[in-house]
């Protein structure tokens, strides 16, 4: 079986939009990234994590609508068709990408993404359990937490997404850049006495100790309830739930129910490449 046979279509943007847009874009479609094109033609590609990292840390003072994606988009890694999944996944692993695109800058035929090696592995399943192949390590929070520290600490960290624990250290939820995103549009849409647009200010406002950042806490911006998974399931279970629940990744619980790491669609292309 070749990635041709398992790729999408991809969705592409026009190289002259912003980093609003591309939000817009990624919100409505509910997708994790966007070629960009010009000319009809793709120069580029941009993630859900090339956005979040950026517009969280950097410190211009331009505002969303007028920071062109040209600024963070990253080069296309094109492959040819023929390419088995066990090798776009190491291919993946080696270049520390989340997608491929098929084709050429004159054909692009689809882009081949984690989410297809998760389905992949689900219709061609082996033994291997969720144990083997969990990330141990991860990164939370509390759900009262005010704001600017969840982001300073996703930042730090260089993570999309984190774990919002409650005072007795039970999951309650997730924290993305997307659930981020959503309020940078929200907010950013309701203008001042002025007239002016605050979506500039609401986006510093995120690291910021003395505004939005900390009267807002991690309960209130987080996406209520986990997606989880036990230790010693099947990771083709893993690979159900992910698809299933539309996530990158699941909460492994240990047998105690306490958490004991996280399983994510880039440790199932791990255990493919195995």
């Amino acid at each position: 079986m070749s990635i041709n046979e398992l790729s999408n279509k991809p969705i592409t943007i026009l190289k002259n939009s912003t980093i609003s847009d591309v939000i817009k874009k990624l919100l409505e479609s509910k997708l994790s990234r966007l070629i960009v094109v010009e000319a009809n033609k793709p120069v580029g590609i941009i993630t859900e994590k090339d956005v979040g990292l950026f517009l969280f840390s950097e410190t211009s003072k331009q505002g969303l609508d007028d920071i062109p994606i040209s600024k963070i988009m990253k080069p296309i890694l094109f492959v040819e068709e023929d390419l088995s999944p066990k090798e776009s996944a190491n291919l993946m692993i080696e270049k520390g990408v989340s997608s491929l695109t098929i084709g050429s800058e004159d054909n692009v035929k689809g882009i081949f993404t984690k989410t297809d090696l998760v389905n992949f592995y689900l219709e061609n399943p082996s033994d291997k359990k969720v144990v083997d192949y969990m990330t141990h390590d991860y990164v939370y929070t509390h759900s009262a937490a005010p704001l600017f520290k969840v982001v300073k600490k996703m930042l730090e960290n260089k993570v999309s997404r984190i774990i919002v624990k409650n005072q007795n250290e039970e999951p309650i939820g997730i924290i993305s850049f997307r659930d981020l995103f959503r309020i940078s549009i929200e907010l950013g849409s309701e203008e001042d006495d002025s007239g002016f647009t605050i979506s500039d200010q609401i986006r510093k406002g995120f690291l910021s100790e003395e505004g939005f950042g900390n009267i807002s806490l991690a309960r209130e911006v987080m996406t209520k309830g986990i997606v989880s998974i036990k230790f010693n399931e099947d990771l083709s279970n893993a690979c159900n739930l992910i698809l299933e629940n539309n996530v990158s990744g699941l909460v492994v619980l240990d047998g105690n129910g306490s958490i004991a790491g996280i399983i994510s669609k880039t440790d199932i292309t791990r255990a493919i490449v195995n």
